[in-house]
Parts: structure tokens; C-alpha cells; sequence
């Protein structure tokens, strides 16, 4: 899938502990109806189970880096370090792309310029199976830096970004505060600072939920990663947060707070436990100084 010429797009998937769901995720790419040159860069993060070679025996023959395990973040570093391609995509091991996906996107990047295009997406089981019909984000979505501040939109696997985007910013963040979560919306941040944000309003990615996935319905984890990453946004370009937000880096919190009240009532209801855990998390986030 490699020419002389440098592809028009550079796959970049981050793999530990994804042999069962690797083929899969390469087949999809395989299937992709793209009129471009695609070349695919697995990043084996010291995986223990050999998903690296797994990859090595698919047909569309992707690159594979080998690495000791240094998290998802530095493995993604290390293939966009890798990457030739004018676009940069991420696609997680175990999750998959629908036909046409790319060539949605790139006509998308190629009439707009440099910006950040993505899509949306549905949860299935390891079997490929619709876990629920919810499909994100919401339809109706503005794809603004603002509304971004306010809650994370922007699924992964279903982002493709233009080179000059990542070259402005740099990579995704990799402090010890966001490797417990955050690092994916802490660069988005940081793009749609300075570059527009495309929204594809179509289900164009299916998110593997499964006992090892990072993507989960844990309410608490998900918004202690988005206030770590909002608070890495201040610290990064103070100026740009302000000029987005016009209100307090603790507002904005605060809005997070809210969400995850809604989602703890929704999840679990009046459980005590549930209530007690988000509250000691709230309470950490909302006296904590960007």
C-alpha cells in the first residue's frame, strides 16, 4: 500500500493487547473506497501478546513499529513521527472504519484546508454487534472550539487531520495527569484553537466496547480526563483559553460537574457509592488551579 510517493493519507494505530481485534481493524482500511495512496503504521507498544506480528501477516502489509510499552499517547507519537502522508488519520486496534469513510474526509480537508475532520460513531460488542442504538455525537452539532471547551465530541478513531495541524501544535500531550486520561481531547483543544473543525454528520466508525477498551460508560473516568485535559489547554496557551472561553477555567469545570451528575443519575442512579466517588472527583477538579 506503500508507493515512492509519499501517501496521501498515513493510518496510525496504537496496538497493546489487540491481537484478537487487529485483522479486523486492518481489513476495514483494506475495504476503504479511497482513490488515494494510504499507508498504515501499526505502533506495537511492547505488546505481550504479539499483536505486532499479528499485523505483520495481514495482506495490505502495514508498517509495524515495535516499541517497550510507553502508552497510548507516545505510540501514537511515534507513528505520526513516522507518518509521510499530507493527512494524518487514527484508527484504535480494535475498533473499525465503514467504506467511504476517507474519501468523505479528505474531499472534506482537501476543499477546506488545514483543519481537523471527523465523524460520527456507534458502540458495538467484540462480535460486531450494535451495543445500543445511540449514535455520537448529536446530530445537530456545532463543531466549534468553544462548544469543544465545554465537552469532548471528538471520537479518535474517527479523526483525520491535516500534517500542519499537528506540526503547529505538536503531538498529543503525554503528562503523567493525562496518561490516566485526557490526551486524545487535550490535542483537539489545542488544534481547534487555531484550525477549523469538520464535522462528517454520518456514522462512519464503529467503537469496539469490550472488558479492555478505552472507551467505557465509567462516568467518573471520563470526566476526570476532560478536566485534566481542559486544564492542560490553560497551561498550554493561557491566552487561547481565554479568548475561547471568556468565563473562568473553574466555569468551564463546573459544566463538566453538571455532566456528570446527569451521567451518574443516568448510569446508576441514587447508588451512594456511585454519588460518593463522583463527588470526591469533583471536588478534586473544581479546587484544582490550571
Amino acid at each position: 500500500m506503500v508507493g515512492h510517493e509519499p501517501p496521501a493519507v498515513s493510518v496510525v494505530i496504537p496496538a497493546f493487547r489487540q491481537a484478537g481485534f487487529i485483522e479486523r481493524c486492518l481489513d476495514s482500511i483494506e475495504q476503504q473506497a479511497f482513490d488515494g495512496s494510504i499507508e498504515v503504521i501499526v505502533v506495537d507498544d511492547g505488546c505481550p501478546e504479539g499483536t505486532g506480528d499479528v499485523a505483520e501477516r495481514h495482506p495490505s502489509k502495514p508498517q509495524v513499529v515495535r516499541q517497550d510499552n510507553a502508552g497510548v499517547a507516545a505510540a501514537r507519537n511515534r507513528g505520526i513521527d513516522e507518518a509521510r502522508g499530507e493527512y494524518v488519520a487514527f484508527l484504535d486496534a480494535d475498533d473499525r472504519w465503514r467504506p467511504g469513510k476517507l474519501a468523505r474526509q479528505v474531499d472534506r480537508l482537501r476543499a477546506t484546508g488545514p483543519a481537523l475532520c471527523f465523524t460520527r460513531y456507534q458502540r458495538v460488542d467484540e462480535e460486531g454487534r450494535l451495543v445500543d442504538e445511540l449514535q455520537h455525537p448529536a446530530m445537530q452539532l456545532r463543531a466549534t472550539a468553544r462548544e469543544l471547551l465545554w465537552h469532548n465530541f471528538v471520537g479518535c478513531s474517527t479523526v483525520v487531520v491535516h500534517r500542519d495541524c499537528l506540526d503547529a501544535v505538536g503531538h498529543f500531550p503525554d503528562s503523567e495527569a493525562l496518561r490516566r486520561g485526557g490526551q486524545d481531547y487535550a490535542l483537539w483543544l489545542r488544534i481547534a484553537s487555531r484550525f477549523p473543525l469538520i464535522y462528517v454528520p454520518e456514522v462512519l466508525t464503529d467503537y469496539t466496547i469490550h472488558a479492555g477498551s478505552r472507551v467505557g460508560s465509567d462516568a467518573v473516568k471520563n470526566y476526570q480526563g476532560a478536566v485534566r485535559a481542559v486544564a492542560s489547554f490553560v497551561r498550554w496557551d493561557r491566552a487561547a483559553f481565554r479568548k475561547l472561553a471568556r468565563i473562568p477555567y473553574r466555569a468551564i469545570a463546573a459544566g463538566h460537574t453538571a455532566r456528570l451528575a446527569r451521567d451518574v443519575w443516568r448510569n446508576s442512579g441514587a447508588d451512594a457509592g456511585a454519588w460518593k466517588r463522583a463527588a470526591t472527583a469533583a471536588w478534586h477538579s473544581l479546587v484544582t488551579t490550571a
